[in-house]
């Protein structure tokens, strides 16, 4: 195993046990480095593991997920969860859609939610970094896992924000057309602040 990435991939795992340290919320990190596939296996809170070469694996535990990784999409990272006020906004079956500009830049106009079948997903996963599966996870997806973890972020955030808005008459939504035009901009301009995260952790060539 390689030291740089058991570190990041540890450094990640921390991050994303703060979203929602509930005994509900589990996460689950797959990610590509190198055309080497990494997949944790055990509570990230806890003792976990790395399992290093999981491609095969991905094919048959994780088919969807395998299937966009080894595409040749530029996703490189995928966060697999079940945190608090995700779980909630997938349970109303309707799409979550941006009411913060957060939201809007890292993730894109609306969330979905799917049962798990690749062709609807790999659709969704087009038009946002991220995806409600029903009975199942969230899906948030990165060019690297800096940008998976931060979708996820982002998401239960906006989350939170749209079920406590209920009682209000609901959060006002973001316009189809400006969601749109904000994650178009964030994806063409955040390269610079990625790379700045990649070379940090020594990954300056290659997505992590």
């Amino acid at each position: 195993m390689n030291k740089q990435i058991a570190v990041m991939i540890n450094k990640y795992a921390k991050m994303l046990t703060q979203i929602d340290d509930s005994q509900l919320a589990k996460y689950k990190v797959l990610v590509r480095v190198d055309g080497v596939f990494y997949e944790t296996e055990g509570d990230l809170a806890g003792a976990f593991t790395i399992r290093e070469n999981a491609g095969d694996r991905l094919r048959q535990i994780y088919p969807v997920e395998g299937s966009i990784l080894m595409g040749g999409s530029e996703v490189c990272a995928i966060v697999l969860s079940n945190t608090r006020y995700c779980r909630q906004a997938a349970q109303g079956q309707k799409p979550l859609r941006a009411s913060l500009d957060d939201m809007a830049q890292v993730i894109g106009p609306k969330v979905e939610v799917l049962p798990y079948e690749e062709p609807q997903i790999k659709a969704a996963l087009q038009h946002a970094a991220g995806c409600f599966v029903k009975d199942r996870y969230t899906i948030c997806t990165g060019r690297s896992l800096f940008e998976a973890v931060t979708a996820l972020q982002v998401l239960e955030k906006q989350a939170e924000v749209a079920l406590k808005a209920q009682v209000l008459g609901g959060a006002v939504p973001v316009s189809e057309e400006e969601a749109v035009f904000m994650r178009e901009n964030y994806l063409q301009n955040y390269s610079k602040a990625e790379n700045a995260v990649k070379s940090q952790e020594g990954r300056a060539n290659h997505g992590a």
